[in-house]
């Protein structure tokens, strides 16, 4: 069981009863290079950053069953104008952790369609050009976790949890846990997944101790390779996160990839979690010093996903888990906040308002 509070991080975040009152001071950051801090990254940091400027935002989101929507990762069909999203998360009941899947149309309100499996968690969705969807998440057995991923032909198939292929990755670089999968790149041939390419970012539990970035290669769905992240891992310990390093995701904005990067500045202070802003390669640009209502200060596993609204507008919708550790009461679970890059930012003494426990305050131009 302890193996399973480190690894999967909303266990002990979301769901343990340590409120530790843990003062954390810390006092050196690594100052981003020159080379990283142009414009654009600059006023993406910022958005980021200015929660409370978001066109909306929620705490504690939850689904139609009033269930938790830890982690959550949200997607859309590429061949759908109607602006329905759809988001994978996971939520633990007695003991178990399963994958559910929900639907929404204004981001506030999530129709449960189905749980995908059990004894599962960490997941994240692939919308293929082909109208597929490809699904990746941490499988768990006791004392274990390795990273799962399922094919479903359609939209259908998927809300049904009906997968036309599965492939279980073998661990290779830790003995007992893998997992917290996150897409690259999919590129599929004329024979579909029998000429795919999939790569893979995760982390692995590096000599039971501690959690590491690294890589991994899927081919032809039948093949798997992967590597220790060195470089990255090297440039976050000497930066001064020297706990586990976990989750992540890849975005765009103006034209440049970005990952948003969980950290941890201390071993099993789940207090001590933070976001960093990362360059295409998951390079640190700069640590993101997250302004929320009521002044959350303990971050984790981030999502960042363009989804086009009813309207047809591009908007870029941010998910976060706020921990229970270092965190106020009001500001615990999955949030979700809306950056609108057509709307200007304006300082504000009455910024937009929030509201809490699953409901939203929404701007009034859009439904999002």
């Amino acid at each position: 069981m302890e193996i399973v509070r480190r690894y999967h991080p909303c266990f002990p975040r979301g769901e343990g009863k340590m409120k530790r009152m843990i003062a954390v001071l810390i006092v050196a950051m690594a100052m981003p290079s020159a080379g990283h801090c142009g414009s654009a990254s600059r006023m993406l940091a910022s958005h980021l950053e200015s929660v409370k400027k978001a066109e909306s935002c929620i705490y504690g989101l939850k689904d139609s069953d009033g269930r938790g929507m830890d982690c959550l990762k949200l997607f859309q069909a590429l061949d759908d104008s109607t602006g329905v999203c759809y988001g994978v998360y996971h939520k633990r009941s007695r003991g178990v952790f399963a994958i559910h899947l929900a639907q929404s149309t204004d981001l506030k309100h999530w129709k449960h369609i189905g749980m995908l499996d059990a004894h599962a968690s960490q997941a994240t969705v692939w919308p293929c050009k082909n109208g597929g969807f490809l699904l990746a998440y941490e499988k768990d057995a006791p004392n274990s976790c390795w990273i799962r991923l399922r094919y479903y032909d359609d939209l259908r198939d998927l809300s049904m949890g009906m997968h036309a292929r599965e492939y279980d990755v073998s661990r290779t670089l830790a003995p007992t846990a893998e997992g917290t999968p996150s897409f690259d790149s999919v590129e599929l041939g004329k024979n579909g997944l029998d000429s795919s390419l999939i790569r893979l970012r995760f982390h692995y539990y590096k000599n039971a101790q501690v959690d590491q970035l690294a890589r991994g290669t899927l081919t032809n769905f039948d093949s798997w390779k992967s590597e220790a992240s060195d470089d990255l891992n090297s440039d976050l310990v000497r930066r001064g996160w020297l706990g586990n390093l976990g989750d992540r995701d890849l975005f765009e904005w103006e034209n440049k990839n970005y990952y948003l990067q969980e950290t941890q500045r201390t071993s099993r202070d789940w207090s001590s979690w933070r976001l960093c802003l990362c360059d295409d390669d998951g390079m640190v640009i700069s640590p993101l010093a997250i302004r929320t209502h009521q002044g959350a200060r303990a971050f984790a596993n981030p999502t960042a996903t363009w989804i086009t609204d009813p309207e047809n507008n591009r908007k870029l919708v941010v998910t976060y888990f706020l921990l229970s550790e270092g965190n106020p009461s009001s500001e615990v679970g999955t949030m979700l906040y809306v950056i609108n890059p057509s709307r200007i930012f304006r300082e504000s003494d009455n910024p937009l308002g929030s509201t809490r426990s699953g409901s939203a305050g929404v701007g009034r131009s859009s439904r999002f």
